[in-house]
This record gives structure tokens, sequence and C-alpha cells, in this order.
């Protein structure tokens, strides 16, 4: 028997994701099935490329000759599970797999924040380069246009400052625990 749940995990939250007994997931959408508690361990994983990449691909044919199954994947997020008898996930490069895991995260947003950064400056230039044709509804338009891109890139950025501020954090705390584990 199987149940469906939707919700939501934020990208740093990926401990709490791996807790969950699941068996199916996709975008926001978890299948699970009654079980055993602790029956399986549960990793999720962000590849450097999208999972049907050549790279991704034969990483994660590797990962499952060696037993590890693949649960599901949703773009670059891939849920990876094991028996915990026999379990592939070793528990002594918890620390290094916690940061590498978080350095990904943290470049993802970065690359998301670089984004916004060129649109927000794109918009600015072709303010400047359409002040100065003659005003017509077309330019007059695209002003404008330029102009609500650019504040709302604006706005989002301002609003995912504290997530941003937060994975840097648990960044941090992961390079300590390193250095503190050995």
């Amino acid at each position: 028997m199987t149940k469906t749940v939707r919700k939501i995990f934020f990208l740093w939250e990926y401990e709490k994701e791996e807790a969950w007994m699941l068996v199916h997931t996709g975008f926001r959408k978890y299948e699970f099935e009654k079980g055993t508690p602790g029956a399986y361990t549960y990793r999720l994983e962000l590849l450097e490329k999208d999972t049907h990449a050549p790279e991704s691909k034969s990483y994660l044919d590797f990962l499952q000759e060696t037993g590890i199954e693949i649960v599901g994947e949703c773009l670059n997020w891939v849920y990876l599970r094991c028996k915990t008898a026999d379990c592939k996930f070793d528990p002594g490069t918890r620390p290094l797999y916690k940061l590498t895991h978080l350095l990904k995260i943290q470049d993802f947003f970065n690359t998301i924040r670089l984004i916004f950064i060129i649109a927000i400056a794109l918009c600015i230039v072709g303010i400047f380069i359409l002040e100065h044709p003659q005003p017509t509804p077309v330019i007059d338009f695209f002003k404008g246009f330029c102009v609500g891109i650019s504040l709302a890139a604006s706005v989002i950025m301002l609003l995912a400052a504290p997530y941003f501020h937060h994975i840097n954090k648990k960044v941090k705390a992961a390079i300590k625990d390193l250095y503190t584990c050995s």
C-alpha cells in the first residue's frame, strides 16, 4: 500500500527530506509505503548536470551496480536509498558528504543570483539606451517592461537574501564540523 504526499522542502532541508520513507518521488510529490522504520537509509544528491547527461548517467549506473536504488529524480536532484543492513552510504564520510552537498546547493543559489543580476543590468542598460530615441508607444512599452523586470528581479533578490545567508551559514557550520570531526 502506498500513500502520496505533496510537500515542499527548501534546498537546505535535505536532511529532513532524507528522513522520509520513500518509494518514488517527483516535483513536490512523494510516494511512501509502509515498512519497518530504519530499514532503508536515504540520501539526496544534487548532481552537477541533469540526470540524463552522459556523466550523470554513468554515475547513476555505477550506484545501481553497487546496490543503491534510485528512488526518484527531479531536475538535477536524485533520491537514493539502500537497505540499512548492507548500506553503501558510509557514515564516516557524512561531514564531507554534507559539505559537498551544501557547496553544490550554494553554487546553485549563486548561479540563480548571477542570472538575476545580469537581468537587472541588461534592463538598466536597455532603459538608458531607450531614453535617447524619440518616444513612441513601442519604446515606452519596452522602457516600462525593462523597469518592471528590473524591479521584480530586485525584489526577488531582496526576498531571497535571507535564504542565501542561511545556506552560507550552513556551509560555514559544515566546514567547522569537518575540521572538528577528525
